[in-house]
């Protein structure tokens, strides 16, 4: 513990007046903070902290605590008491917050001399990560910016490359603080294609700047065409790592990865890819990709990764058959439809013919019982008619008139 301690402490030499220029010290969010002042320990010390003027923590040797301190610091700051009487009167504050912010002063009196020392006491939560992704949620593409848990609240930078006129590209930016304080910021222009965005997050101290890109594309390439897909960061990189994957019927795997610190690389795609720049230099990660064929087909993700860096290109590659191929199922399909148009003629014909002989059957049928049935019906109307009319007989003779008789009925019978 007490290592720890004095791995924390810095010490100033004080001049000829007891007096020591402000001193600077960052308190990383909620966690703990030590405040360093040293002096000539001769015994009888007397120490006070005050921030701000306010007193809110003194000591006497002998008696701990003398006066009660400021209610917002009662029981929140200590002393190494056991460590005083070896010139050390460090303020501990546990856990610090926004509240912790500001200048303090340790004035401590050890015999006849005095010594004060004073800081300008900031407390950060730093940026940990920068996000640079699509976004639908406003009902169009935009692309955002974003980090969390950050304070004080950062600056936000998003903007293009090459540059949009300001009326065309206005970045909307907004902060939301939480019940700690921390604080979430995000930044968002409309996407547009064939453009870079570049984003930069700065902490309010400026002790850190986060830099992220992001470009998105789509491309062409024959089967079987070597093709390069570039991937170039807009920065020159040192020590950066490089992931390469692809996507297809939402699956994703990892094609190939590149360390440049121990050179080291890998590739599930074997012999099938390789970096167009050696060791990809200066940041540059394209990727060649040998005799693609369509299965080749889908979404590419390069990932540049350095200290406070991350570079990402989505690129929808689209694998075309080569001129050659097309040409050979073009002439594949006009054969294959020839064929089909010499062979139809005699299917026509032979169903054609069967065709007009069952419709000729058909007709022919249908005739013959329309025929029957208005014979039979005639000849019943016209026998009911004969036996209503009446019938004259000349007799001349019995026998020729019998004779007469059938002859004139059977002429009479016959139909008209």
């Amino acid at each position: 513990m007490h290592s720890c301690i004095y791995l924390l402490l810095v010490w100033i030499i004080a001049d000829t007046n007891g007096k020591t220029p402000d001193v600077q010290v960052t308190c990383m969010f909620s966690e703990d903070c030590v405040l360093p002042c040293v002096f000539d320990a001769v015994g009888d010390e007397i120490i006070h902290w005050f921030k701000q003027n306010v007193p809110i923590h003194s000591y006497i040797q002998g008696s701990g605590r003398l006066d009660q301190p400021d209610e917002k610091y009662d029981g929140r700051t200590s002393l190494f008491t056991e460590m005083i009487s070896s010139g050390n009167a460090s303020l501990y504050i546990p856990k610090c917050g926004s509240q912790d912010r500001g200048k303090y002063r340790c004035l401590v009196t050890s015999g006849r001399k005095t010594t004060e020392h004073f800081f300008i006491v900031m407390v950060e939560a730093p940026i940990q990560s920068v996000s640079l992704e699509t976004t639908r949620l406003s009902g169009f593409e935009e692309v955002k910016c974003s980090s969390r848990d950050v304070y004080p609240a950062p600056r936000v930078n998003l903007f293009t490359d090459p540059a949009v006129l300001p009326d065309s590209l206005q970045p909307v930016t907004r902060k939301t603080a939480d019940k700690q304080g921390l604080y979430s910021v995000e930044s968002k222009l409309k996407k547009l294609k064939d453009l870079t965005y570049i984003c930069l997050v700065q902490s309010f101290y400026r002790s850190q700047t986060w830099r992220a890109s992001l470009q998105e594309k789509e491309i062409y390439s024959m089967e079987g065409q070597d093709f390069i897909i570039p991937c170039v960061a807009p920065w020159n990189l040192q020590n950066f790592t490089l992931t390469w994957s692809f996507t297809k019927d939402h699956k994703s795997i990892t094609i190939y990865t590149y360390d440049s610190l121990t050179q080291q690389s890998s590739s599930s795609w074997k012999e099938k890819v390789q970096l167009v720049t050696p060791r990809g230099q200066g940041g540059d990660g394209s990727l060649q990709l040998h005799n693609p064929s369509l299965e080749h087909t889908g979404t590419y993700t390069c990932i540049l990764s350095a200290h406070q860096t991350k570079h990402k290109v989505h690129t929808k590659f689209n694998i075309t058959q080569t001129n050659h191929e097309v040409h050979m199922r073009v002439n594949i399909t006009l054969k294959s439809e020839k064929q089909q148009a010499k062979s139809s003629p005699r299917w026509w014909i032979r169903t054609a013919a069967i065709t007009g002989f069952a419709v000729t059957a058909v007709v022919a049928i249908i005739g013959i019982i329309t025929c029957k049935a208005d014979c039979t019906k005639s000849s019943k109307t016209h026998s009911k008619a004969t036996e209503l009319q009446p019938i004259t007989v000349t007799v001349v003779n019995s026998r020729a008139a019998t004779e007469d008789t059938c002859l004139t009925e059977e002429i009479d019978n016959r139909p008209t």
